[in-house]
């Protein structure tokens, strides 16, 4: 991509953000339709890495069953967009995606983007440290594409503490698989809340919202002890095995403060998984 290419496409995802509204129920969301030019879309369904590359696995399988609920994060492929091995690339789907990585990643554009679209929520959780000329480089961000296999499921869970937001590209080919998109739950005790190490059973939770996964569907969503949310058991049947992008921005690992309070609630363990 070219850098007027590259302005072209910023400049159609400020144009959508600018058009939507932050959603607060369940709990602080954006949703988008159209997140990309049509053109650029295209580019994204017709170089898929997935055809050439499996993708790494987002745990293995051992790992994957010593978690709470046993999410089968094996069944999650993912490819780093930051990685040395997409950077170094010849091809045009290297060239493509090399580009599309700079689009987001520069200079923190996108970054800048979500905190302009919803400055309180920056302002509740950071204070004027968001204001310092080196906020964005104190936290992490990450950049990631994405299948799921059969069997593939996530249940209830409002991601880690140090979650700051995520967002999910859906890059669908096809419509008619509206249902594999991400679930908005609210737990069916209102008092009810988490700081995010754990993840729950369906059973105790209602779904307010499913964003759908279609072509060029976009979700944004806050970090808060509310903000649950899951994904249906994956079919065989959907294409590309919900094929899909995330940008993630959050504090590392510990958390940014050093946090006066005891215990720190940036460094709560994961309850082991219950016998079965």
């Amino acid at each position: 991509m070219s850098p007027d290419e590259i302005g072209a496409v910023r400049r159609h995802i400020e144009a959508a953000f600018e058009r939507s509204g932050v959603q607060q129920s369940p709990f602080p969301h954006v949703v988008i339709s159209e997140i990309f030019p049509d053109a650029v879309f295209a580019e994204i369904t017709r170089l898929n890495p997935f055809r050439d590359s499996p993708g790494a696995e987002w745990l293995p399988r051992e790992a994957s069953s010593n978690v709470s609920a046993r999410t089968p994060y094996h069944a999650r492929k993912q490819i780093d967009l930051r990685a040395a091995e997409v950077s170094d690339v010849s091809s045009a789907v290297g060239a493509f995606w090399r580009g599309l990585r700079e689009c987001f990643l520069a200079d923190h554009w996108f970054t800048r983007l979500v905190v302009v679209k919803y400055p309180d929520y920056f302002r509740l959780r950071f204070g004027d440290l968001v204001g310092e000329n080196d906020f964005y480089e104190l936290m992490q961000t990450e950049l990631f594409l994405q299948r799921h296999e059969a069997g593939f499921r996530i249940g209830p869970h409002t991601d880690l503490p140090t979650r700051i937001f995520t967002c999910i590209f859906s890059f669908a080919e096809l419509d008619g698989f509206e249902e594999y998109g991400t679930q908005l739950l609210a737990h069916k005790d209102r008092l009810v809340r988490c700081w995010g190490a754990d993840h729950h059973s369906e059973g105790d939770f209602v779904v307010r919202k499913v964003v759908p996964y279609r072509p060029n569907g976009f979700l944004l969503f806050f970090k808060t002890r509310h903000s649950f949310h899951a994904v249906a058991p994956i079919s065989e049947h959907v294409p590309n095995q919900r094929y899909g992008m995330q940008f993630q921005f959050h504090e590392p690992v510990g958390g940014i403060f050093r946090d006066l309070s005891v215990p720190d609630l940036m460094d709560f363990p994961r309850r082991p998984p219950a016998p079965v």
